[in-house]
């Protein structure tokens, strides 16, 4: 079964994506990684159409939020013209996952995997390994009052597993379908595509694959036991002797990531504009040097499209500073 690989970025998360986009590159040659917009500048969706990489946003949800529009990948799909007899799997990536030491025969493991148990989706248990319950209860207040109003309409049982949206590969377009109807009937509330996914999930006893959290998606806490090894595709991150296939700059708790406006010069060009890194420095490193090799790569179609500009203050290799 061929494989569609899928994330999305707004304007804001445009340079996370541009990292995400070049381990990609890296760890998956001749493969693209097609991108939802979900608010990019007219600059970044022309980039972006340049490299063949982007999916046009639907007209159904132009008025929807970011998190409404992830929900609504179905949607993106279907206008697009992409997978329209749901031959393909579709692997979703968000934008400020980082891809590590990761190839195509893991990712066709994994599929073998889902087709041996008749999976339609293989997905991350969260990672603290909360249930349906305790994730209702994570907030004081009353926000998550759409999330509990929809599990209790799906007759959800506060035990069962949840599960994190942030990386999956879907073999159902039905399952998509069905996260996008459900995401246009919920409220709005924190954590919306991945709670409406679980309800979905749950409500319709879709067959999963449960994969583990930390090997392919390693963030929060998991984030403070990272180390990066070289290794012969370049560098590896690693927590104990295990291989960590991807890293997510996501996180609840204070420490693990920077975020805000910051300016990247590469040789003689500046990206200016909001950033989302990891906090520690080895690791941000490593981003800092994905991004880089990005520019050199697009440089001049970053600068004739406005979205890079040319740098006060030309430096050899690069130069990162918070604003």
């Amino acid at each position: 079964m061929k494989i569609l690989f899928v994330t999305g970025s707004d304007a804001a998360f445009f340079n996370s994506l541009l990292i995400c986009l070049q381990s990609f590159a890296e760890r998956l040659p001749g493969q693209q990684l097609l991108v939802c917009d979900f608010g990019l500048t007219d600059a970044q969706a022309r980039f972006l159409g340049g490299l063949g990489l982007l999916l046009e946003r639907p007209p159904i949800l132009d008025t929807r939020g970011v998190f409404f529009r992830k929900a609504g990948l179905f949607h993106y799909l279907r206008h697009n013209n992409r997978n329209p007899d749901g031959s393909e799997a579709v692997m979703w990536l968000d934008a400020d996952v980082t891809l590590m030491d990761v190839g195509p025969a893991d990712i066709g493991s994994a599929l073998a995997d889902m087709q041996s148990a008749g999976a339609d989706l293989a997905v991350c248990r969260e990672i603290d390994g909360r249930n349906v319950g305790q994730m209702i209860a994570l907030f004081a207040d009353a926000r998550m009052a759409p999330f509990a109003r929809a599990a209790a309409a799906a007759n959800l049982d506060a035990s069962l597993p949840y599960y994190c949206s942030g990386l999956f590969i879907c073999r159902s377009m039905t399952v998509l379908k069905h996260w996008a109807e459900l995401a246009d009937q919920t409220a709005d509330h924190p954590l919306f595509d991945q709670n409406v996914l679980n309800v979905t999930l749950h409500r319709d006893r879709v067959p999963v694959l449960a994969l583990d959290c930390e090997e392919w998606q390693a963030y929060g806490n998991s984030l403070d036991r990272v180390r990066l090894v070289p290794s012969a595709n370049g560098a590896a991150a690693r927590i104990g002797g295990r291989n960590i296939k991807s890293l997510h700059a996501s996180s609840p708790a204070p420490g693990h990531l920077l975020i805000g406006v910051c300016r990247m010069t590469v040789r003689d060009l500046d990206l200016t504009g909001p950033y989302k890194l990891f906090l520690a420095e080895p690791l941000r490193m490593h981003q800092l040097q994905l991004l880089a090799q990005f520019v050199v790569a697009h440089g001049e179609t970053l600068l004739r499209l406005g979205i890079a500009t040319r740098a006060m203050k030309p430096v050899e290799g690069f130069e990162f500073v918070t604003l």
